[in-house]
């Protein structure tokens, strides 16, 4: 009886700090942003279908390579799966053909768009209204090892760069210039 005694009283300090842990799940940003419409999180937007967070010289496409952006605030069409290569050509065309410097974006470029407040995707869907919870090729590459690929997926926000390039991906392309 004094041995179950002494392990309870060694188990009580750990049930105090589990017991004020909050493990509820994030909102769904999708939710959270549908009641907010005005909501932009730093974000000014143009008729174009660009997005540009304050103070940042990017200038994110608001859908998905392959769709397009219609003025109802809406994406129409289909996006892009491409492998990591293909992806990176795509960008690399429409760039030449614009003019303009088109890319994917980096990780941390897609950590400063991330919602930190919800989840599923994490990801503003008044400023990128086709977000989906998908893993999205960035512009990265694995280190040291030629046939992997950084992607980042949208669920929570978090990066990998442990995806086979051969996988097909969405991907979002970024244009850096001065403004709109």
């Amino acid at each position: 009886m004094r041995s179950n005694y002494r392990f309870l009283c060694f188990l009580f300090p750990f049930a105090l700090v589990l017991s004020n842990c909050d493990f509820r799940t994030p909102p769904n940003c999708l939710m959270l942003f549908q009641d907010r419409p005005a909501q932009l999180s730093g974000f000014s937007i143009s008729e174009e279908g660009l997005a540009n967070k304050s103070g940042s010289p990017l200038y994110w496409s608001r859908c998905p390579a392959g769709m397009r952006y219609t003025n109802s605030n809406t994406c129409s069409g289909i996006p892009l799966f491409l492998s990591f290569d293909q992806a990176i050509n795509y960008a690399q065309d429409i760039s030449e053909k614009s003019g303009q410097n088109i890319r994917l974006p980096l990780i941390e470029e897609l950590e400063d768009i991330t919602e930190n407040n919800c989840i599923n995707p994490s990801l503003n869907t008044n400023v990128f209204p086709a977000a989906s919870t998908d893993n999205f090729w960035t512009s990265e590459q694995h280190s040291f090892r030629d046939n992997l690929a950084c992607s980042f997926y949208t669920y929570q926000g978090l990066a990998s760069c442990l995806e086979v390039k051969s996988t097909e991906h969405p991907f979002m392309l970024v244009i850096e210039r001065d403004s709109f």
